[in-house]
C-alpha cells in the first residue's frame, strides 16, 4: 500500500498567558504523531489490532482509527521535522520538541501550566516595609477593582488575585524566573518517569530541529566589510536557539533534548518567555543557582554558550536575556529554511502550520478621524505590542515564491526527461547484465556527452559549482575552527578558497576547464552536494513509479521494494549531509581550520598558503570515492532490486535513474530540487477551528493584556481544553487535505471528528476540575451538532 507521509513544520507565536491554550495545541499534535507512528510501526511488526486498541488511550485510539478509514487510499504517517516558537510559543516548542524526540508523555507539563502559573505561585514574595506600606491602599484598590474593572471582569478570584498581584513590588518584574525555572525542571524530569531507551517518534533516518527566539539585552558586536571605510560595527541583539536530533539507526537517537540536555533547554525556556517587567531578565547565573538548589550539573554549559550563544565561559556573565518576542515573535524564517532541505522517505505532504491563539479581526473602519493616543499607550505600543504584531506576509510570501519555483523546476524536468533518456538509452548496454564496474562508467560517458551539449553553457554550470562548493567549505572551516572570531571571517575565508577554485580553472588547458586533472579531483574529492543532488534525483525519478496507470501496459510495481530502495538511498544521504557537520571531523582537521582562521584574522599574507593544506585534509576525511563506488552497487545488486526490476524496468530503465544526472540541466543548483512538493500554510486559532465555533467565544487569556489566564485556574483549564479541541479540528481537517479532498464519505468524517472531540473530553473531565459546567456545554454541542453519532458513543 502507497504511503505518506505528512510532514508537519510548526511556528508558535508568543502570548503570555496564551501559552495555555497552545500547550492543548501541542497535546494534540503529539497524540496524532503518536498515533500515526504507533499504527505504522507495529503494523510493520506484525502486532495485532486488538493490542493496538489496549495500549493507545482513547484520543490516540480514535487518531488511529481515521488514519484506518483512510488507509484504503494511502497510509499516512505524520511527522514533525521542525518547530520554531518565540516566548510563550517556545516553551510550548521545547516541551513538544523533546517530547517527540524521545516519545515522552506532555502529562507533568500539563501539571505545571494548571496548577503554577498562577500570579499567587509566580510572584516574588513580600517582605519587609513595603509589604506593609502596600497593604495600607488595599481599600484604594478594591475601590480601583471595584468601579473600573467589575464589567470586565466578573469572576470573585480573578479581582481577588489581581489586587493581590497590584500589591506586588513596585518598579521591579513582580514574577521569580528562580520558580519558574524549578517548575520546568521537575516538569522534564518527571517526562522520564516510564521512558524507554531508545524510543522515539521521529522516523529512522529523519531529523527534528527546534529554534527559540531569545534577545540578548547587551547584544554582540558585528563587523560588516564595505568598500570605504573598510568595515562598520553594529550590535546584534537577536539570538536564535536551534537544538536538533536525528534518529540515525533503530535504537539510537543522537539529541539534544535528552535527560543531559535538561539544562540547556530550560534556560532556553527561561529566556525566551522572559516578558519584559513581568519577569527579571534570565542570566546564566541564574540558572546555576537553582541547578544548584536541585543538585543538577550542567554538563553541556560551555559547548551550548559557545554554540547558541557565542559566548564563553567568561563573557557570559556580562549577557542577560528578555523575552524573544522583542526581536521576532513569529519565527517563520527558520523553519522555511529548514524544511526545503528535509528529505522524505515516501511521498509527501507538507504542511507548515502556525498556532496564532489571538488571530486579527477583520473591523470596519469609519472615515472619522481617530483620537490621538497618549503618552503611555504610544510607549507600551511601540515596545510590546507593535513588535508582537509584525506581518507575517513578507515571509510567506518568500514561500509562494519557493512553491512557484518548485512548480517550475518540476516541469522543467518532466520537459527534459525524454530528450535525455534517448540520449542515455544510447550509453547503457542492451543486453548485458548492469554491473557497478558498467554502470560507473556510463556514468562518466554520459558525463563527457552532456558537456559536449553543453558547449559554453558549461562555464555556468562549473561556476556555480565551484562557488556553492567554496561556500560550503568556507562555513566548514570557520565551524572546525572552534574560534568565536572564525564567523567574522567567514567571508574572507570564501574570498581566498574561490579565488583557488579560480586559480585552478584559469590554468586549464581546456578552455572550459572540463577535463582539467584538478579541477575534477576538487569536485570528486568535496562536492558532497552533487552527490545529494543525484541520490534525491533517483528518488524522484522512484517516486513517479507510485502513481501506477493500468494503462501503461505494465505490471503494477511492488511498493514495498520501492520503499526499500528509498530508505537505502535516504539513508546514504544522511552519510553524505552528516560531511558537512564538523563533528565528523576529527584533530587534524580541527588544528588546520585554527591556523586558517587565525592567518585570515591576522591579515598574513600567507592565509593563501593555508588553503590547498585545508582541502586536502577535508578531502581525506570525506571519503567520497569509496561512497561514489558504494553508491554505484546499490542499485545493480541492492534487495529491493529483485522485486523492483522485472515489475517497472523491464527495458532496465531502473537504472536509466542512476546515469540520468540531475545536474546536466544547466543551471540547476538546488540541493533539494528533486523535492518539489510545495509548502502549504495552515493555521490553528479559536476562529479557524469551526465545527464547535459559537457565536461571542473567546479564549480567556486574552484578557488583561494576555495575562488573563495567571490570574484565574478555571480559566487556564478552559483554555487548555480548547486549545486540544481546535487543534483536533483542524488536524483532522489537514490530515483529510494530504489524503485528498472527498477520500472519506462526510458522515464518517463528521464520526471521526465526533469520536476525538468526545476522547478528549473523557480524558479531561477528571481533571478539570473548575469548569463542569462548561465540559457539559461542551458534551452537549458536540452531541447536538453530530446527532448521527450520538446514538453510537454512550454519554462519558
Amino acid at each position: 500500500m502507497k504511503e505518506i507521509e505528512l510532514r508537519l513544520a510548526l511556528v508558535f507565536y508568543g502570548g503570555v498567558s496564551l501559552a495555555i491554550y497552545m500547550h492543548g495545541v501541542s497535546r494534540e499534535i503529539l497524540n496524532l504523531v503518536r498515533a500515526s507512528s504507533c499504527r505504522l510501526d507495529r503494523k510493520s511488526n506484525g502486532s495485532t489490532q486488538d493490542a493496538l486498541d489496549q495500549e493507545l488511550p482513547p484520543v490516540q485510539s480514535a487518531y488511529k482509527d481515521l488514519l484506518d478509514l483512510l488507509s484504503s487510499v494511502a497510509d499516512i504517517r505524520v511527522v514533525v521535522d521542525a518547530i520554531a516558537g518565540a516566548s510563550a510559543g517556545g516553551v510550548n516548542g521545547i516541551m513538544l520538541a523533546r517530547a517527540i524526540t524521545h516519545d515522552l508523555p506532555l502529562d507533568s507539563h500539563s501539571e505545571m501550566w494548571l496548577e503554577n502559573a498562577d500570579v499567587t505561585r509566580l510572584a516574588r514574595p513580600q517582605v519587609g516595609l513595603s509589604r506593609y506600606l502596600k497593604i495600607s491602599i488595599s481599600p484604594v484598590l478594591d475601590q480601583l477593582i471595584s468601579t473600573r474593572l467589575m464589567k470586565q471582569i466578573e469572576s470573585a478570584e480573578t479581582r481577588e488575585k489581581l489586587r493581590i498581584f497590584m500589591q506586588a513590588r513596585w518598579f521591579t518584574p513582580p514574577f521569580s524566573g528562580e520558580r519558574f525555572i524549578s517548575w520546568m525542571l521537575d516538569a522534564c524530569k518527571k517526562m522520564e518517569d516510564g521512558a524507554v531507551p531508545g524510543r522515539s517518534l521521529i522516523p529512522r533516518g529523519q531529523t527534528l530541529d527546534l529554534f527559540v527566539t531569545i534577545t540578548d539585552y547587551n547584544g554582540i558586536k558585528r563587523r560588516i566589510h564595505l568598500d570605504d571605510p573598510d568595515y562598520v560595527e553594529e550590535w546584534d541583539h537577536r539570538r536564535i536557539l536551534n537544538f536538533h536530533a536525528a534518529h540515525r539507526m533503530p535504537g539510537h537517537i543522537e539529541s539534544q533534548f535528552d535527560a543531559n540536555s535538561i539544562p540547556e533547554i530550560v534556560f532556553a525556556a527561561r529566556a525566551t518567555s522572559s516578558f519584559p517587567g513581568a519577569f527579571p531578565p534570565a542570566t546564566v547565573a541564574e540558572m546555576e543557582r537553582v541547578l544548584a538548589d536541585h543538585d543538577m550539573t550542567w554538563a553541556n554549559r560551555d559547548p551550548f554558550l559557545a554554540r547558541g550563544l557565542n559566548l564563553t565561559a567568561e563573557t557570559a556573565g556580562q549577557h542577560c536575556f528578555v523575552d524573544g518576542s522583542v526581536v521576532m515573535n513569529k519565527p517563520f524564517a527558520p523553519v522555511i529554511n529548514v524544511i526545503q532541505d528535509r528529505p522524505a522517505v515516501r511521498e509527501v505532504a507538507r504542511r507548515l502550520i502556525y498556532v496564532d491563539p489571538s488571530p486579527v479581526v477583520p473591523v470596519e473602519t469609519d472615515s472619522t478621524i481617530s483620537e490621538l493616543p497618549g503618552f503611555f499607550r504610544v510607549i507600551l505600543a511601540s515596545l510590546a505590542h507593535i513588535p508582537r504584531n509584525e506581518p507575517i506576509g513578507d515571509d510567506l510570501k518568500e514561500l509562494e515564491q519557493n512553491n512557484r519555483r518548485s512548480r517550475w523546476l518540476s516541469q522543467l524536468i518532466d520537459d527534459a526527461v525524454p530528450m535525455v533518456e534517448k540520449a542515455v538509452s544510447r550509453i547503457l548496454p542492451r543486453r548485458r547484465r548492469v554491473t557497478p564496474d558498467i554502470l560507473s562508467n556510463c556514468r562518466k560517458q554520459a558525463t563527457v556527452a552532456a558537456f559536449e551539449q553543453a558547449g559554453f553553457a558549461f562555464l555556468n554550470y562549473q561556476s556555480l559549482k565551484l562557488h556553492s562548493l567554496a561556500e560550503r567549505l568556507a562555513g566548514l572551516t570557520a565551524r572546525l575552527s572552534g574560534l568565536e572570531c572564525a564567523r567574522d571571517h567567514e567571508e574572507a575565508i570564501l574570498g581566498l578558497i574561490f579565488r583557488h577554485t579560480g586559480r585552478l580553472t584559469a590554468e586549464s588547458k581546456d578552455a572550459l576547464g572540463r577535463s582539467d586533472p584538478h579541477v575534477i579531483a576538487l569536485l570528486r574529492g568535496l562536492d558532497v552536494d552533487y552527490r545529494i543532488r543525484r541520490l534525491r534525483f533517483a528518488v524522484r525519478k522512484l517516486n513517479g513509479f507510485y502513481h501506477y496507470r493500468s494503462s501503461s501496459g505494465l505490471p503494477p510495481p511492488d511498493f514495498e521494494a520501492l520503499d526499500q530502495m528509498k530508505g537505502m538511498l535516504y539513508e546514504q544521504i544522511d552519510h553524505l549531509g552528516w560531511r558537512w557537520n564538523d563533528r565528523f571531523f576529527g584533530g587534524r582537521s580541527r588544528d588546520q581550520a585554527e591556523a586558517f582562521v587565525r592567518a585570515v584574522e591576522a591579515d598574513s599574507p600567507e592565509a593563501a598558503e593555508h588553503v590547498q593544506p585545508m582541502l586536502t585534509s577535508l578531502t581525506q576525511m570525506m571519503g567520497l570515492a569509496d561512497l561514489d563506488r558504494l553508491h554505484d552497487e546499490l542499485l545493480p545488486t541492492g534487495p529491493a532490486i529483485s522485486s523492483t526490476k522485472a515489475a517497472i524496468s523491464p527495458d532496465g530503465y531502473l537504472y536509466r535513474v542512476r546515469v540520468f544526472r540531475s545536474d546536466n540541466l544547466s543551471g540547476v543548483q538546488r540541493n533539494d530540487f528533486s523535492e518539489v512538493t510545495e509548502i502549504l500554510v495552515d493555521r490553528i486559532s479559536p476562529t479557524d477551528a469551526a465545527s464547535l465555533y459559537t457565536e461571542g467565544f473567546d479564549l480567556k487569556g486574552k484578557s488583561l493584556n494576555t495575562f488573563g489566564a495567571f490570574f484565574n485556574r478555571g480559566w487556564r483549564e478552559h483554555d487548555y481544553l480548547w486549545g486540544r479541541l481546535n487543534a483536533a479540528d483542524r488536524l483532522v481537517s489537514i490530515v483529510l487535505s494530504a489524503a485528498g479532498e472527498g477520500t472519506l464519505p462526510q458522515m464518517q468524517v463528521n464520526q471521526a471528528r465526533a469520536r476525538i472531540f468526545l476522547a478528549v473530553l473523557e480524558e479531561e473531565r477528571g481533571k478539570l476540575s473548575e469548569i463542569p459546567e462548561e465540559i457539559e456545554r461542551i458534551d452537549n454541542l458536540i452531541r447536538s451538532i453530530y446527532p448521527d453519532f450520538a446514538h453510537v458513543a454512550a454519554r462519558v
